[in-house]
């Protein structure tokens, strides 16, 4: 346990306490006489598969905490920084299913029944362990009377007691547990006499599990028409997911409608020849193994319910999660399901659309890849995932032969595609006519657009009328929105709820509430937690704004539970950039900015970034670098911690750089305040951004100056492009030469190389990209390959051309290159 400072003599030490949550598991009747000794010993070596495997589903290793073994059980000491909400909201129901697999293949000598309590507290350790009032307080929860009824009265493997501080702190605030299902105790035994809360039927936090599939591939006894069936539903609910438009059609009436556009594909290493989805099915069929990339809104779902459709011709096809294949892997290796075809041929299919989604949900990208690996071996897979997600996470860490194929979804043409999809519409009676057509093709910008098939659903949606403001993809969510915002509220108007405004407030207040909460998984959420949350205090009921939320999001019920996803991934991320645009108006009109301090230190993502800046551009605003200045001032002197102010800093130096007409001097009075080096280089780099000489030249200085510096840099660049963790709090420093730098290397030569990558970036900041780069090279003793080194040699030749750029720093970049780049013209 790194970080536990000791202090004192040998005789008489003195530890420093540390803050753990504490899991303990403990056998019902271990020591019960119809147990022998080797049936204790299947007992306990099962219980430690079973806990291993629970902790990595969760998305946790436990092999470096500190666990105490118990004879009858476990005591789990777990680090701070893992998120205490996973031991109520997916540890118990992960640990019941694995104990339910081994019990269903054992007799009653050898099968596991687990008491399961959570705490958190500081512990002491002692060499040998730890010790302390929290220690004590878990174990007697989990020995206690309550508890020992409650798994005596439970149908399940596991029954859950919390202590009541784990209550109030954790589960009272969770999205995706109920906290109205636990009943409170008391505890009375020793020197304990207090409240704790029990659960005894902890319920899946998401829709991780498909039963149906689950069960059709694991259980004895099942016939291929189990299969079919499952296939069959499998169907069903990838085909219900609604698309952009027409909004009140699923994928699948799409089809049923004809209003489908047959989608084409590259394929790789075979030139600029198009396939179709019956190709791609049909490779499927053979036992073979695809992989589908695109670029977000180009059809990917739309694409793989097609797929999964012509499959169904020939195998069965099942649509299933990513978190769930470590099941699907381990059920099929106990119970190979039957054979399907002539000679046990073609095996079943998996598709699994969204792998991108699924990412945050495994420890690294080399557990997800390990899976697919392994699933590739008992199953055809098809899997489909965004282009850029899979170059920077997946790809460095997968195996060349895990997929046969690789294909990537073409965009659509504007007069093939998009004309077939109008032609269609209006055929359909959903367009009153094609004169849209024109219109599109008088605009450069709509012509580009509609080459996304999603966007080409939203210009179709807005019509002919709704697009005269659109001129960029910003806009064109924003006219989407507020306008599929003013259907919403006539249809709760029709349905009692009349509020103007109502719809778009219900929408951002979610999608803000589930990115503040870290609460959307793959790409769901508890639909009925956030519902419930946001009608408090509202003067509509809950049922109005579930009806408001449900314009907006697919919805359905699972273990008992309500679940939700956003018609589109990229709708929620534009829902939160609306949500910091919000606030930031609130500060302009008010002049108090506590609630925009609070928004601001929380770090959004790239593509809300994005959002947020051309929201902020669309309209220029009067004083916005005065109260974005003001905002981080307010955090500053409020005493937060440095994380949150460096958060906090970090966003407002990237907002002044990009979207404020007064952001420079805002920039350079912060510089002037701060001795912060994290928060200088934010405010420098924006700076360059934005152009400024002087900038380049303190960045420079310092960094001739100080390793430390550049240490600082390169990290904040790893951690922006996903090298070092996003959960990772800054400082981010690159201090170990042995961590890769791929995403971040490949990420900048992407950047460096794109056509308008000269005029539409500063020569300043220009300088930075290519001065990162080449110190991440240099301090790692690395050469460039030659490709790269082309790439970059261009950009400073670019770089020669202005005129204003010091020769001094020209010349040391000149230097910097040909230190590790390879020799040649």
């Amino acid at each position: 346990m790194s970080g536990e400072a000791v202090h004192g003599s040998a005789d008489d030490p003195v530890r420093v306490a540390v803050h753990r949550t504490m899991v303990v598991v403990d056998i019902e009747r271990f020591s019960d006489h119809g147990r022998t000794n080797p049936n204790r010993l299947v007992v306990r070596q099962a219980l430690y598969r079973a806990m291993e495997a629970a902790f990595t589903d969760i998305g946790v290793d436990w092999t470096s905490w500190l666990r105490q073994d118990r004879g009858d059980g476990i005591l789990v000491l777990v680090p701070p920084e893992v998120a205490k909400s996973l031991f109520v909201e997916r540890l118990p129901t992960a640990l019941a299913a694995h104990l339910d697999e081994h019990n269903s293949r054992h007799e009653p000598p050898e099968r596991i029944r687990l008491r399961v309590a959570v705490h958190a507290g500081e512990v002491y350790p002692d060499g040998d362990g730890v010790v302390g009032h929290a220690v004590n307080h878990v174990c007697r929860l989990v020995d206690s009377d309550p508890l020992r009824r409650a798994l005596a009265d439970a149908p399940g493997a596991v029954a859950l007691m919390v202590s009541d501080w784990f209550f109030e702190e954790v589960v009272r605030h969770s999205l995706a547990v109920d906290a109205r299902r636990f009943r409170s105790v008391e505890v009375v035994m020793k020197e304990t006499d207090s409240t704790a809360w029990v659960h005894t039927g902890p319920e899946v936090p998401e829709p991780r599990r498909a039963e149906t599939v689950r069960n059709a591939v694991r259980d004895r006894g099942k016939t291929a028409a189990d299969l079919w069936r499952a296939s069959a539903d499998s169907v069903r609910r990838l085909g219900s997911r609604r698309t952009a438009y027409p909004v009140d059609l699923s994928i699948a009436e799409l089809h049923d409608r004809g209003l489908y556009v047959p989608a084409a594909f590259a394929k790789t290493g075979h030139g600029d020849r198009r396939f179709a989805v019956d190709d791609i099915a049909a490779e499927v069929a053979g036992n073979g193994s695809v992989l589908i990339l695109g670029e977000p809104g180009s059809g990917k779902s739309v694409a793989a319910y097609a797929v999964l459709r012509r499959l169904r011709d020939s195998t069965p096809a099942l649509a299933v999660r990513a978190s769930e294949l470590r099941r699907m892997i381990a059920a099929h290796a106990q119970h190979p399901p039957p054979d399907t075809g002539p000679g046990g041929s073609p095996r079943p299919a998996l598709l699994i659309d969204g792998l991108d989604e699924s990412l945050g949900e495994f420890d690294s990208p080399a557990d997800l890849s390990e899976l697919l690996r392994q699933a590739r071996e008992r199953f055809a897979v098809v899997v489909t995932c965004r282009h850029r997600e899979f170059e920077d996470n997946l790809a460095p860490s997968m195996d060349g032969d895990t997929f046969d194929s690789i294909y990537a979804i073409g965009g659509w043409t504007l007069d093939d595609h998009f004309t077939d999809f109008v032609r269609r519409l209006v055929a359909g009676g959903l367009l009153p006519s094609d004169r849209l057509l024109d219109l599109v093709r008088g605009s450069p910008d709509l012509s580009r657009m509609v080459t996304r098939p999603l966007y080409a659903r939203m210009v179709t949606f807005l019509g002919h009328e709704g697009l005269s403001d659109v001129g960029n993809v910003s806009a064109l969510y924003a006219e989407y929105i507020d306008r599929l915002a003013a259907v919403s509220d006539a249809a709760l108007a029709r349905a009692g709820c009349a509020r103007a405004g109502a719809s778009i407030e219900v929408w951002i207040d979610a999608a803000w509430l589930v990115f503040q909460r870290a609460a959307i998984h793959e790409d769901r959420f508890d639909f009925g937690a956030v519902s419930a949350l946001l009608s408090s205090g509202r003067a509509e009921s809950a049922r109005c704004t579930q009806r408001a939320l449900s314009q907006l999001c697919n919805r359905w019920r699972s273990s008992g539970r309500v679940w939700g996803s956003f018609i589109h991934y990229s709708f929620f991320e534009y829902l939160v950039s609306r949500h910091y645009v919000r606030e930031i108006e609130a500060a302009l009109t008010s002049g108090e900015v506590g609630r925009l301090a609070a928004c601001l230190h929380v770090d959004p993502t790239p593509e809300v970034r994005h959002f947020l800046v051309d929201e902020l551009r669309i309209t220029p605003v009067p004083g916005l670098g005065d109260v974005l200045e003001a905002a981080f001032r307010h955090v500053r002197s409020a005493g937060d911690d440095v994380a949150r102010v460096r958060v906090t800093g970090n966003l407002v130096a990237y907002l002044l750089s990009r979207a404020a007409p007064d952001g420079r001097a805002a920039l350079w009075r912060l510089f002037h305040d701060e001795d912060d080096i994290f928060l200088e280089q934010a405010v420098l780099w924006g700076l360059c951004h934005l152009g400024d000489r002087e900038a380049l030249r303190i960045f420079v200085d310092r960094g001739r100056e100080s390793t430390e510096w550049r240490a600082w840099n390169r990290g904040y660049l790893m951690y922006y492009y996903g090298d070092i963790d996003h959960r990772e709090e800054p400082p981010h420093v690159d201090s170990d030469k042995l961590r890769g730098w791929t995403r971040t290397r490949e990420r900048t030569i992407a950047l460096m190389t794109a056509p308008d990558y000269p005029h539409r970036i500063a020569a300043a900041r220009r300088y930075l990209d290519l001065y990162t780069f080449y110190d991440y090279a240099i301090w790692r003793e690395e050469a460039l390959a030659e490709q790269d080194g082309r790439a970059l040699r261009a950009a400073e030749t670019a770089l020669l051309r202005d005129p204003d750029l010091d020769p001094t720093l020209l010349r040391e970049l000149d230097a910097m290159r040909k230190l590790v780049a390879p020799t040649g013209p």
